[in-house]
């Protein structure tokens, strides 16, 4: 406690209050009873009642919002005020709740930024918010914590949900190179790497779900130990991770959350490796788009090496984007 306290008094003499004043404020928060502070940060919850526990900078006399001025991208050419609301117009991205605190990340002026939160808003990356949110104290973990400045979101308005621009997208197809290590030609999957990097989220989880079940270049990590580890040339290239892993099968179950067939066959998410004895595997994916409705076709072929059979075909699946979730149509 007498740490954090001397730690505040040569915060507030460096930002050029009086030394006496200080002292008052040391007094003033000597007398307080304050929780001691939990190095373990047990949970996010805990995190969130200490930020409301701790914002002392905001309490103390003199640190108000017109002495204390931050940085941040969201308005990269203003300074920023301590506890004041700002608004501003940004896109969504995506949330991240993997640490102590609860990440909402957006993109404003190309840039894409974190705002801590409390809980989860509707929305998926794409969509176009209002956003009110203020300069604030935040905890970093550690021995003996150690205060820090972010922005934390106040609250969010969807102003337009994520649109989809109409395309057609040739996305995979098959082309023979020379493998140095080989020292002999291959054929081998080529993708769209320019259309990847701009996708939308819908569109990459029709992407996704078909080629869950045929075989894209999967090999596996290092040494296939308990199946958890396989790396397929698709899933890889949109960032969702290992063939069946929590990564990628839990953006599929949101997006797909109200197709029951879906959803049963991603409880048998198959983990079959180049080189085994029966496999498919795509020739071409082609995407399009027209409004709200995605199409995807695609050929394949396979074989089966110990009866020495060969066939192929093409399929065609359609899907629909409806406000922050797809459904199939057969």
């Amino acid at each position: 406690m007498s740490f954090i306290i001397k730690t505040y008094q040569t915060y507030l003499v460096g930002i050029g209050i009086p030394m006496k004043l200080t002292c008052l404020i040391f007094l003033i928060l000597s007398g307080c009873t304050i929780s001691c502070h939990d190095t373990t940060k047990s949970n996010k919850a805990e995190s969130a009642q200490k930020h409301e526990q701790k914002t002392i900078l905001d309490k103390a006399p003199g640190a108000t919002d017109t002495t204390t001025v931050f940085k941040s991208p969201l308005r990269p050419n203003e300074n920023i005020k301590l506890g004041k609301i700002y608004t501003d117009t940004v896109r969504f991205v995506n949330f991240d709740d993997n640490g102590d605190y609860w990440w909402f990340n957006i993109e404003k002026n190309k840039d894409t930024i974190g705002l801590i939160h409390n809980s989860h808003l509707n929305c998926v990356r794409g969509d176009k918010l209002e956003i009110q949110w203020k300069m604030d104290s935040i905890w970093i973990a550690g021995e003996g914590d150690s205060l820090a400045f972010s922005e934390w979101l106040v609250s969010a308005k969807k102003l337009e949900p994520l649109q989809l621009q109409d395309k057609n997208i040739k996305f995979l197809w098959r082309k023979t190179v020379y493998d140095k290590e080989l020292k002999t030609e291959i054929n081998t999957i080529v993708l769209n790497e320019e259309y990847i990097q701009n996708i939308t989220d819908p569109e990459k989880a029709t992407l996704a779900y078909i080629a869950t079940f045929i075989g894209n270049e999967c090999a596996w990590d290092g040494k296939a130990v308990d199946r958890s580890n396989l790396k397929c040339k698709i899933l890889w290239a949109l960032d969702l991770g290992y063939q069946c892993s929590y990564r990628h099968l839990e953006f599929l179950r949101f997006w797909f959350r109200n197709e029951k067939e879906i959803l049963k066959e991603l409880t048998n998410c198959p983990t079959t490796p180049d080189g085994a004895t029966v496999q498919d595997t795509f020739d071409e994916i082609n995407l399009s788009v027209n409004g709200n409705r995605i199409t995807v076709s695609f050929k394949v072929s396979g074989f089966n090496l110990r009866e020495e059979k060969s066939w192929s075909w093409t399929e065609t699946q359609l899907f629909e984007f409806k406000e922050n979730e797809l459904r199939r149509y057969l």
